[in-house]
């Protein structure tokens, strides 16, 4: 997941605040995520920018 919430989850758990079990619990996906990596100039050719709205 591309948000904070996993960095916390890390820092506890480095921190030594969480278990290892806890850890894996925590990080465990709460809803289906579709991320896509774009790793060339050609595949970054291949999306459009249609816009974008505040949250």
């Amino acid at each position: 997941m591309a948000d904070d919430t996993i960095w916390d989850y890390i820092e506890d758990y480095v921190a030594g605040n969480i278990s290892q079990a806890a850890f894996w619990e925590l990080v465990k996906s709460k809803y289906p995520t579709h991320q896509i990596v774009f790793c060339t100039s050609e595949a970054l050719s291949a999306i459009k920018y249609e816009g974008s709205y505040p949250l």
